[in-house]
């Protein structure tokens, strides 16, 4: 059973990097992946509303659903969330939103940006 595995992997592989046969194909396409650059960013934002840890888990399942988080950690107490996200994919203010839909509130305190290739 595991050489059947093992040999369905291979080929699946060998299929998915070979597209044409040829082989350059598999190279220009790693290369453009490895070449593209994401802008990573971390912001904090101050959460008003928040009375208990609940709160703090209800801000934090709504910063899970946006595409794009990669990161959350929210503080209860404290009242602070710390989200390193993909600036290509979300910004701070999808995530106020997400917030304020969820029944809190949330402003920006800072914001920093770091590239990633």
């Amino acid at each position: 059973m595991k050489t059947i595995l093992i040999i369905a992997s291979s080929l699946l592989l060998l299929a998915g990097t070979q597209m044409c046969g040829c082989g350059s194909c598999a190279v220009a396409q790693s290369t453009t992946l490895n070449n593209t650059v994401n802008e990573i960013k971390t912001v904090k934002l101050k959460i008003t509303g928040m009375t208990c840890v609940g709160c703090s888990n209800h801000v934090s399942s709504a910063l899970k659903n946006i595409d794009g988080v990669i990161e959350q950690h929210v503080e209860y107490p404290g009242d602070i969330a710390t989200i390193k996200y993909d600036a290509s994919k979300t910004n701070p203010t999808e995530m106020i939103k997400a917030i304020e839909k969820a029944g809190y509130n949330a402003v920006t305190i800072n914001e920093t940006n770091k590239k990633k290739s």
